[in-house]
């Protein structure tokens, strides 16, 4: 009876969490307004480091529920506040009554945490660098250890298999479903790229997912300049497997040079 009584109340505290305004829970509980914060930061370093532009978004999942998760409202990466911040379900259903306008492709954020419970940060962006691997069939492969987590190859994400009940799209992935295809294509990997779109990243944390967002970038600079001057070593997937453990310790550094450069006045 106690143990029932014991179950009745953990399930109550977490819909008591889960029903508190986005605002409310930072108030409230530390950890949910640390995550909101760095959120925030994280938001303006991937612009100042031009992993997305006036486009692009990153989330987090409520280190309280791990069935919701907060994402920006739509406005630019590069002006972002704590108050731009809302709840989301696994569905990309905003929360709490909130109906300010969302990101449209919130559902590439909600398909990789639904169906990524090792994944608690997600990334969406277009830079450029990327843009050719996704077009012409040739593999973005990690090349310095710095993109280690690239493993064999980043996988393409091509919307035409999946749109329904036409291939012919605006490219956006805008539904439950095209979220959840982006998410299976992604498979097991941190990095995935999106045919004549893009690209998403994903990791367990913050720092580590915008880590990835930036050096898959500048992997996709150098291998391109690479190519340019005959064939390329390509890390193997012993090395990539060894480097990613040894350099992901490090993460913390680029985080804090990153993180002081965009509080400073501009």
């Amino acid at each position: 009876m106690m143990k029932r009584v014991f179950i009745s109340l953990l399930m109550l505290g977490a819909t008591h969490v889960s029903a508190q305004t986005v605002q409310e829970q930072i108030a409230q509980d530390p950890k949910v307004k640390a995550a909101v914060e760095e959120l925030v930061i994280a938001n303006h370093i991937l612009y100042d480091q031009n992993a997305v532009d006036g486009y692009g978004h990153i989330s987090v999942r409520n280190p309280n529920n791990p069935n919701t998760f907060f994402l920006a409202r739509s406005v630019a990466p590069s002006v972002v506040q704590v108050e731009d911040i809302m709840e989301f379900d696994m569905n990309g259903k905003a929360l709490h009554g909130d109906t300010r306008v969302a990101y449209g492709e919130r559902f590439i954020h909600s398909g990789i945490l639904k169906n990524r419970p090792d994944i608690n940060s997600a990334i969406h962006g277009h830079a450029a660098p990327i843009l050719p691997y996704g077009l012409t069939g040739t593999t973005l492969k990690p090349v310095y250890h710095m993109s280690s987590f690239l493993g064999e190859g980043a996988p393409i994400f091509e919307i035409r298999n999946f749109a329904k009940p036409n291939p012919d799209t605006d490219m956006f992935v805008s539904s439950v479903d095209l979220g959840n295809a982006l998410s299976q294509t992604m498979g097991l990997q941190y990095f995935v790229l999106m045919r004549g779109h893009g690209y998403a990243a994903g990791a367990d944390s913050i720092k580590k997912a915008v880590f990835r967002a930036v050096y898959a970038i500048q992997n996709a600079s150098i291998q391109s300049e690479a190519m340019k001057m005959g064939q390329v070593q390509y890390l193997t997937p012993g090395e990539a497997s060894i480097s990613q453990e040894t350099i992901e310790k490090t993460i913390g550094r680029p985080w804090q040079l990153w993180s002081e450069r965009v509080k400073k006045p501009q």
